[in-house]
C-alpha cells in the first residue's frame, strides 16, 4: 500500500461495491439490464451517472407508482370503474390489457376507444369469450 497516495485500496473497493449496488438498483427500477449496469458501475463508478440518465424500458403501466394509482382509479373513478366492470366479464387478462393501454395514453377521452378495442380483441369473434368462464 502506498501511503503517499492518500487513498487506500479498501476505499476504492468500497466505492466500487457501492457503485455496483447503485447501478443494480437503478437499472432494476428502470427495467434495464441489472447485471450489465452493475458490472459497468463496479468497474467504472462514474457509469452510475449513465444509468441514472438512461431512459426507462418499462411501460408506464408496469411501474409501481402507476399500479398504486390504478388501484384508486379502478375503485373511485366512475369512467374507469365502469370500464373495468364491463371488461371484467371477459376475464382478468382483458382488464389487464385495458390497464396497460390506459397507462400508455392516460387520457380519459381514450377510455371508450380502449374498451371497444379490448372487447373486439376478446369478443365472440375470436372465440375467447366465455372460455375463462367455462374453465373455472
Amino acid at each position: 500500500m502506498d501511503e503517499t497516495s492518500g487513498v487506500s485500496v479498501w476505499t476504492l473497493i468500497g466505492i466500487a461495491i457501492f457503485a455496483g449496488f447503485l447501478g443494480w438498483q437503478i437499472a432494476k427500477r428502470k427495467g434495464l439490464d441489472k447485471r450489465g449496469w452493475a458490472a459497468a458501475c463496479f468497474f467504472f463508478p462514474p457509469a452510475v451517472i449513465g444509468v441514472t440518465i438512461a431512459k426507462s424500458q418499462q411501460r408506464p403501466g408496469e411501474t409501481q407508482a402507476f399500479r398504486n394509482r390504478w388501484a384508486s382509479l379502478a375503485a373511485y373513478d366512475p369512467e374507469i370503474k365502469a370500464a373495468v366492470d364491463r371488461l371484467g366479464v371477459l376475464g382478468p387478462a382483458a382488464v389487464e390489457q385495458f390497464r396497460m393501454a390506459y397507462a400508455d395514453v392516460q387520457s380519459r377521452d381514450a377510455i371508450p376507444l380502449i374498451v371497444a378495442d379490448v372487447e373486439r380483441r376478446w369478443g365472440a369473434d375470436d372465440g375467447r369469450i366465455g372460455v375463462q368462464e367455462r374453465s373455472r
